[in-house]
């Protein structure tokens, strides 16, 4: 053995240990690093159940109605946030309400004229409206059908067969509150296209808020200066959304009559014409009301021709139509079909007169309530009330009432029994008249025909 060999085993020695104590280091670093790595994973694992368990407490806590979804606005709420409030619903339409009044025929014969008669050369008409102010007065809309044309004092004033009637009637009309006057009847032209140019004129500059419809200046474009409406053309009215359009039209023309041109001075009933107007109306409005003058004279039930036209204004979706012209009364109905529904008044009769028939002395008041709310625009209720007129021509007597209101002394002062073989001298006559024309419909506790739609 050299003397080298004892350096060569202690280094091999040193090595050897030095190896083995690396060994243990290295070891002890892994268990360390494992150790600390074991730590994080349990530290990371129990901060997940601790954030696991508030949100299941927090979903136990919040009603629940079928599945519910917890969303950010549910944490910020448990945070003590506030959740974002609900949308308020929108309100409801009030509803709207418009009520219309009608009467009958203004048949100015010379005992109505008369009564006017102021004794210097004026007439004055207040007290033939005396009787319904109230009603008027209730009414957003009151319509009247002049049957007579206000010619003035160009013509002399005369009444059956070619009527002039004192342009004072139509003072007195805008004063009692009249809103609507109806000019197509089968006397528009009794004093020619003269006449029809004089009254319009008269209601332009004396009452040009007056709208007067179914007849048009011959010398215009159709269009009738107070109105604002052409001959067949619609007027309307509207009131906080709801809106109405009114049509006139006569069925009558008398001889005196030029078929190729008067249609556009008088709204004569042509079915073309009336179909257009009653859609471009529809367009325009919610509601529309015909005035139709037709009928026979005298007759108590609808004859052929308005049961046609009936049928072509319920085809056209017209709400409401109110007739005149046959000098008495009609019934009134409903008809139906489960799509559309429309009301018709016959025949409303005269207003005043002096015809020969206690018959002729009753005519109707219509009165219409047009409802718009919730479930849409509709007529929601009617009454016609028979009213009778206390005829005493050439006096301020002569008056129209309401059939509840003609008292026995009223029929007392009336001529009409001496004329008409005793009838109408009481109010029991007109009572058992209007039960007998108006049928089952005719309700005996208020003397009217009402009904709710």
């Amino acid at each position: 053995m050299s003397d080298t060999q004892p350096k060569v085993d202690r280094f091999e020695a040193d090595l050897a240990a030095h190896r083995a104590k690396r060994a243990r280091g290295a070891l002890t670093t892994l268990v360390l690093a494992l150790v600390v790595s074991l730590c994080a994973v349990g530290l990371l694992l129990a901060r997940q159940m601790s954030e696991q368990a508030q949100v299941h407490e927090l979903r136990q806590d919040t009603p629940t109605m079928g599945e519910v979804v917890v969303t950010d606005a549910m944490d910020d709420a448990s945070d003590g946030g506030e959740a974002a409030p609900a949308p308020e619903p929108e309100p409801e339409q009030e509803p709207v309400t418009v009520r219309l009044m009608m009467i009958g025929d203004m048949l100015m014969h010379m005992g109505v004229i008369e009564s006017g008669n102021n004794g210097d050369g004026t007439y004055s008409y207040d007290h033939l409206f005396a009787g319904i102010s109230e009603d008027i007065a209730e009414a957003d809309i009151a319509v009247l059908n002049q049957e007579t044309i206000l010619g003035g004092p160009d013509w002399a004033y005369s009444g059956y067969p070619i009527f002039n009637t004192p342009q004072a009637l139509g003072d007195a009309e805008a004063a009692a509150g009249f809103d609507v006057i109806l000019k197509a009847t089968n006397h528009t032209l009794d004093l020619g296209y003269d006449g029809v140019r004089s009254e319009l004129a008269y209601w332009a500059s004396a009452h040009p808020d007056m709208a007067v419809i179914g007849m048009a200046d011959p010398d215009g474009d159709g269009i009738a200066p107070t109105g604002g409406t052409s001959a067949a053309g619609p007027w309307y009215f509207e009131k906080d959304g709801l809106r109405i359009a009114l049509l006139n039209y006569t069925d009558i023309l008398n001889d005196n009559v030029d078929p190729d041109y008067d249609w556009r001075v008088v709204s004569i009933a042509y079915e073309q014409n009336v179909r257009a107007d009653v859609a471009a109306a529809k367009e325009q409005a919610d509601l529309v009301v015909v005035f139709m003058h037709w009928g026979q004279e005298y007759e108590t039930e609808p004859f052929s021709d308005e049961l046609w036209w009936e049928q072509v204004l319920f085809d056209c979706g017209v709400d409401v139509v109110v007739g005149g012209h046959p000098h008495v009364i009609q019934p009134v109905e409903v008809f139906d079909d489960g799509q559309h529904r429309m009301l018709v008044m016959w025949s409303v009769g005269n207003f005043v007169s002096t015809q020969a028939g206690a018959d002729n002395m009753v005519g109707g008041m219509a009165k219409l309530t047009f409802t718009k709310d919730a479930e849409g625009p509709r007529l929601s209720s009617y009454e016609f009330v028979p009213t009778v007129t206390l005829c005493q021509p050439y006096s301020r007597a002569m008056c129209a009432y309401k059939l509840p209101d003609f008292t026995d002394e009223r029929a007392a002062q009336s001529n009409i029994s001496g004329i008409d073989k005793g009838n109408g001298a009481t109010p029991q006559w007109y009572v058992d008249y209007c039960a007998q024309v108006l049928g089952d419909s005719f309700d005996f506790d208020t003397l009217s025909v009402h009904g709710e739609l």
